[in-house]
């Protein structure tokens, strides 16, 4: 079965869909309202995607927590690359944690955003014991993150904001980290174009 993909526009081919049931699985050729069916294709879904056949169909993603512990998460052995990316990958498919990115190309490494602590010691328990790469956080002095919904230009003309750091979630979308919620009321007094939010945007994104 081939439907579309309402975010990226692309057509995706369904191959063995799965049954879940508890730990039981098994392929199926159709399935009714309330089934729960898994579909297994790396790098093409994120949660709340929505897939149709027909016209187009598109419902409201799912909300996330507003992060408010960053870091960037460090690989010290270069030649574990491969399962370092691998690893950071999967984990943001499964929605273990968000993962951002500086706007400065210069600056590879991931930026964790967690609501907890738990979150990041998770992820470094499962980077070190799936993917067999030891891993080092740096933290970031930010508390409060922001997503602009005017999109890059509007922050590209807003100038200089002083007190932030602008890094990029998975699709590409600014999102900007304040050291606190004054330096964030501040900045949405003085840019009202940049149009703040602390809910990343639900559904497709084009700026």
């Amino acid at each position: 079965m081939t439907v579309s993909h309402a975010r990226t526009g692309k057509n995706v081919r369904l191959a063995r869909p799965q049954k879940l049931f508890a730990q039981g699985r098994e392929s199926v050729d159709e399935a009714y309202p309330g089934d729960v069916i898994g579909l297994n294709n790396p790098g093409m879904f994120a949660i709340g995607d929505t897939i149709y056949v027909g016209k187009k169909l598109e419902y409201d993603g799912i909300p996330c927590f507003t992060p408010e512990l960053f870091a960037y998460l460090r690989n010290p052995n270069p030649s574990k690359f491969k399962q370092f990316h691998k690893g950071v990958t999967e984990l943001r498919e499964e929605g273990a944690v968000q993962i951002m990115s500086s706007a400065d190309e210069a600056k590879r490494d991931p930026v964790l955003a967690a609501v907890g602590q738990l979150q990041f010691e998770v992820v470094q328990h499962r980077m070190a014991n799936e993917y067999g790469v030891e891993t080092r956080l740096e933290m970031l002095p930010y508390s409060t993150a922001r997503w602009v919904l005017g999109g890059w230009d509007a922050l590209d003309g807003a100038g200089k904001i002083f007190n932030t750091m602008t890094v990029k979630d998975y699709w590409d979308r600014p999102v900007l980290l304040f050291k606190n919620s004054w330096n964030c009321d501040q900045a949405a007094g003085d840019h009202p174009e940049l149009n703040l939010s602390a809910i990343a945007p639900l559904g497709s994104f084009s700026n």
